[in-house]
């Protein structure tokens, strides 16, 4: 775990961010969409905590959501479908999900399955990935629903709608687990999802230097300035860390924590991620 003094050394790189950044994007963000889920308000400030329930059974789950669901700093739940034993039995999911729910109560659901492709656990085919998808939606149990951006598209169009039509809302995703693109790649991402129909538009990259972290800050504080939708962005790793703090500064609406095991690789326990989003954020 990192320890909340070294990441506070760290913001003074949030500072040097914004010197670098060229004079076109020293302007504010555009107003973001707000959308108003179990009374959350994503899209508003102060930045939305996501916390991830990394269960390998039903059991270990349930425990999680409890912790989750009594946690002030949390403020949503990602169930992480893929890391489940049962992963491909979607009736035992679907009734663990609903269970989930309840038991986080005010707090949001998001339900992702991470392929394989994305750095998850889970091999499923398009057709298959599709299917699965619109089982979960026959009944929603979550709120938030995350779909990867590079399934085939008709899939993803179909999803995206069918998910709509269930007052579900999507979130667009994109990881990179080798590298960090070029900032123009990851704003051309950005902005393909939110013209594929997101409700938030999500990416992951892992850095190499300390260069493709201002990348990825950059790219996002870009993408706030032509789109309305709440971004959803991260450098990962420990040298990515102060992206996860320094978004609140760059158009970003949340920020994903941890209680315990991580999901993915530079997540900040979230009352101390809670903590330093207090401090950096503007004030509303």
């Amino acid at each position: 775990m990192i320890k909340i003094k070294k990441i506070a050394m760290q913001l003074c790189l949030s500072s040097a961010v914004l010197a670098a950044m060229p004079a076109a994007f020293a302007v504010e963000a555009a107003a973001t969409h707000h959308y108003v889920v179990k009374k959350l308000n994503i899209g508003d400030l102060p930045v939305k905590t996501i916390v991830p329930i990394t269960a390998k059974t039903a059991e270990q789950a349930i425990a999680q959501a409890q912790v989750i669901a009594n946690n002030p700093n949390a403020d949503v739940a990602e169930f992480r479908i893929d890391l489940l034993e049962f992963s491909a039995d979607t009736k035992k999911v679907i009734a663990l999900g609903q269970q989930l729910n309840q038991i986080l109560k005010d707090k949001p659901l998001i339900a992702t399955i991470r392929t394989h492709n994305e750095g998850g656990k889970m091999t499923v085919s398009d057709q298959d990935y599709e299917k699965i998808y619109r089982e979960y939606l026959k009944k929603p149990f979550m709120q938030l629903l995350d779909i990867e951006m590079f399934r085939d598209a008709g899939s993803v169009a179909k999803l995206t709608q069918l998910a709509h039509d269930k007052k579900v809302l999507v979130i667009m995703s994109n990881h990179d687990f080798a590298k960090t693109p070029d900032q123009q790649d990851i704003e051309n991402r950005l902005l393909k999802q939110d013209q594929m129909g997101a409700d938030i538009l999500k990416i992951a990259v892992m850095p190499k230097s300390k260069q493709d972290v201002f990348t990825l800050m950059n790219a996002t504080l870009a993408v706030s300035q032509k789109s309305q939708k709440p971004l959803l962005t991260m450098s990962m790793g420990q040298l990515g860390t102060i992206s996860r703090v320094a978004t609140a500064n760059m158009g970003g609406s949340l920020s994903f924590g941890m209680i315990g095991e991580a999901s993915a690789p530079g997540q900040i326990d979230v009352t101390q991620l809670k903590q330093l989003l207090k401090t950096v954020q503007p004030t509303p």
